[in-house]
């Protein structure tokens, strides 16, 4: 039995598309070749997927010369995703060179109109055929030709995924040319997409049809992956809890957030204000009424949290400036700006908040205060523009309680270690 320890080993190889290091741990220890095709990896996913969907070609040369299977896909119980189900389509080819059979769901990414178009005439079902995620062929076609012989051929336009209970269009939602291509086709439009492709007029008839439109968010009602605990597409692509005109002011579409601004409330104004950093508009809005901010919803309140994950600085200290708490957060338990500040490795935001109050004892949902959350994030998030020693120096200089053990990369064990925090072998 294969220790885990030398299992973990080779996980990190793969995943760090470490081919040297992969090479070695498979050379080393050969039991690990006789269950190269074990599910692993994250979503039980064998070693060729992971490497496959990391985009490195000598890692997936390494796994082959192994024995690695190009048949093998993941576990997921939503719909496995193989060798071919990812975006680095040239090294897609390659592993179609190499042997890896191609489904209807990777000749449509592909753009293999002969192959979409054989799988079809030999399974007329094949057009709306649950892959991964339990997507439809639909999801991941992109060429114009063959969502047009996919639609032709009976494909639900409107069919939604198993994992994330979304549409085509939805999940094209960052891909504009293929989503207005498929509104065009009579594909179900909503507000976010209308403004993430930067279409004011569509924008301007959803409000006409459905007034209530910018009341949404993702992660509520309509944009809920349903039975599925999976999130909605959009959480992903767009972030958990956006609000339409939260997505307009980021995408920085005057003529949209203009048109949002005119049929939404006082209190989205002062946010949509607030959220452009208007300072301006903020201060002619509360001198018409000094209570606005105190009038304002937990949910309301709770957009410094975003901002504060966006990295959106100047919003963070305008709320500030205005009296926003500076815990604000949606329900207790949820992360406030503190945590996602410090989970960003944002030191700036950081210290902004500290000046305004925020606390350094209160934990979110998984049980840590800030200081864990940017020890968490130094090792799983990693924000390249992060500077995670510094967060936890001002955290710790804040008074922030200390974990039993240091945890996290490497500059932020150090400073734990500084402080008096036992070491702990590395995260």
């Amino acid at each position: 039995m294969i220790e885990q320890q030398v299992i973990e080993q080779f996980k990190q190889a793969v995943t760090s598309s470490d081919a040297i290091a992969t090479s070695r741990c498979l050379d080393e220890h050969p039991s690990l070749a006789e269950q190269i095709n074990e599910p692993w990896f994250a979503f039980d996913t064998p070693a060729i997927v992971a490497a496959a969907a990391s985009g490195s070609r000598d890692v997936v040369d390494v796994l082959l010369a192994h024995g690695a299977d190009l048949d093998a896909k993941s576990s997921w119980w939503a719909g496995g995703f193989g060798v071919l189900h990812h975006d680095h389509h040239e090294l897609s080819r390659y592993l179609i060179e190499r042997g890896a059979p191609v489904d209807i769901h990777a000749a449509a990414a592909l753009g293999m109109l002969d192959t979409v178009k054989g799988r079809i005439e030999s399974n007329p079902e094949a057009v709306n055929e649950r892959g991964p995620d339990g997507q439809v062929p639909l999801h991941f076609a992109t060429d114009r030709a063959i969502i047009d012989l996919l639609l032709a051929r009976g494909a639900d336009i409107d069919r939604r995924d198993i994992d994330h209970g979304s549409t085509p269009a939805q999940w094209a939602i960052d891909n504009a040319a293929k989503c207005r291509y498929l509104i065009e086709r009579g594909a179900a439009a909503d507000i976010f997409m209308a403004i993430q492709i930067g279409d004011a007029e569509l924008v301007r008839a959803i409000l006409r049809t459905d007034p209530e439109c910018l009341q949404a968010q993702v992660g509520r009602g309509r944009f809920t992956s349903g039975d599925s605990d999976g999130g909605h597409i959009y959480a992903y692509k767009l972030g958990a809890n956006t609000r339409p005109f939260y997505l307009a002011v980021r995408l920085n579409d005057a003529a949209i957030v203009d048109l949002i601004a005119e049929h939404s409330s006082p209190n989205q104004r002062l946010l949509i204000a607030c959220v452009q950093a208007d300072r301006t508009a903020v201060r002619r809005m509360l001198e018409q009424d000094s209570n606005r901010v105190r009038s304002l919803s937990p949910e309301d309140l709770s957009f410094i949290a975003d901002a504060a994950w966006n990295n959106e600085i100047e919003a963070v200290r305008t709320m500030l400036e205005v009296g926003f708490p500076a815990d604000s957060r949606r329900e207790d338990k949820d992360f406030t700006a503190l945590h996602n500040a410090a989970m960003r490795g944002n030191d700036e935001a950081v210290r902004l908040l500290l000046s305004h109050g925020a606390s350094t004892h209160l934990v979110q949902g998984f049980g840590g205060n800030a200081l864990a959350s940017c020890a968490w994030g130094s090792v799983h998030f990693r924000d390249p523009a992060g500077n995670y020693a510094a967060v936890a120096e001002s955290l710790i200089q804040a008074g922030s309680p200390l974990p039993g053990q240091a945890s996290g990369s490497e500059d932020v064990r150090e400073a734990l270690v500084r402080h008096g925090v036992g070491n702990a072998p590395e995260a």
